[in-house]
């Protein structure tokens, strides 16, 4: 494969800057460490003139230094978390391969890259229906029947409702998880007071599984077994607060229930 050529010091910042851009989406949008900086290094060490790039990524930063023609370029940028969206992922990384293969120019790919950066995620009835199965199939998973079926899907909607308002404010993962995790309590209080057919502890536990950090947790221990130590135990610990929001929200919840049932 022919490799890119960039004719000044200018050209090799923005080609430089762009492999940045990329890796900090890839980043905040729920991909692997590991794998946005082996993003970086492949699209700058496509350029023929970009030599001796080094990458360094954490959870909330990424440093890129590289060498132009004995001169070293060093840049940073910093990264907020928005959330997993897949799609954008898939995007990107069929972005970087058209341009490491130099198939799009490199004015072109800032247009591309800015589009995949405005992509949508699915529509909200979208979201709250499948917020809604997946807490539903969970609850019967774990040993809940039909009835608590109905109600754990309309728990898992109304999270999915509650998780996409909250995302719109900039609220930090411990706060939006502790709130998501006591709607569902509440929700789930108030049906099983309301019926005995309903099961409260299969409603929360089936409601609570899309807030569990599974995803974060997984990619974590990946970036571990690639190296990244540091980028991994950020994700575990960030994991562990999850996971405390989580036991917080309900431990919350049922201490009132105790004190209203005594």
């Amino acid at each position: 494969m022919e490799k890119l050529h960039v004719n000044d010091l200018n050209e090799a910042k923005n080609v430089i800057n762009l492999a940045m851009i990329t890796g900090q989406m890839l980043i905040k949008n729920g991909a692997e460490i590991y794998r946005a900086e082996d993003t970086i290094e492949r699209m700058c060490a496509c350029v023929e003139e970009i030599h001796e790039v080094e990458v360094f990524g954490l959870s909330s930063a990424i440093f890129v230094s590289a060498q132009y023609e004995g001169e070293t370029i060093t840049m940073f940028k910093d990264i907020e978390s928005q959330g997993i969206h897949l799609a954008r992922i898939d995007a990107i990384n069929s972005f970087s391969r058209k341009f490491v293969a130099g198939q799009i120019s490199l004015k072109d790919a800032k247009k591309e890259l800015y589009s995949i950066s405005t992509m949508e995620k699915c529509s909200l009835p979208l979201a709250i229906l499948f917020t809604g199965l997946c807490s539903a199939s969970f609850a019967i998973m774990f040993g809940g029947d039909w009835f608590d079926f109905a109600y754990t899907f309309f728990v898992g909607s109304v999270l999915g409702l509650s998780m996409r308002i909250t995302s719109h404010y900039d609220m930090s993962f411990f706060p939006e998880t502790f709130i998501g995790t006591m709607v569902i309590s509440i929700l789930a209080f108030i049906g099983a007071s309301a019926s005995s057919r309903l099961h409260m502890d299969m409603i929360i536990i089936g409601s609570i599984m899309p807030l569990v950090p599974g995803l974060q947790v997984t990619n974590a221990l990946r970036d571990i077994m690639s190296g990244d130590f540091v980028s991994g135990m950020i994700g575990i610990t960030k994991g562990i607060f999850v996971a405390l929001a989580i036991a917080l929200g309900v431990g919350f919840i049922l201490n009132i229930q105790k004190i209203i049932g005594g």
